[in-house]
C-alpha cells in the first residue's frame, strides 16, 4: 500500500480508527476532507458512549 497510488475510506470503532490512522500516516497517508483531497478519509458513523 502506498500513498501514490492507493485510496483508502476507513468507518469503524474508535479504536480501529485511531489504530488504522497512525499506521497511514506512519507510510505518508494525509487525511482528506471535503475540501482538500488526500489519500484517506473517515466515515464518523460511530458514536462513543
Amino acid at each position: 500500500m502506498a500513498p501514490e497510488r492507493d485510496r483508502v475510506m476507513l468507518c469503524g470503532s474508535p479504536a480501529m480508527l485511531a489504530d488504522t490512522t497512525r499506521l497511514l500516516e506512519g507510510r505518508g497517508f494525509v487525511e482528506g476532507s471535503g475540501g482538500q483531497p488526500g489519500h484517506y478519509v473517515i466515515e464518523k458513523a460511530f458514536v462513543e458512549r
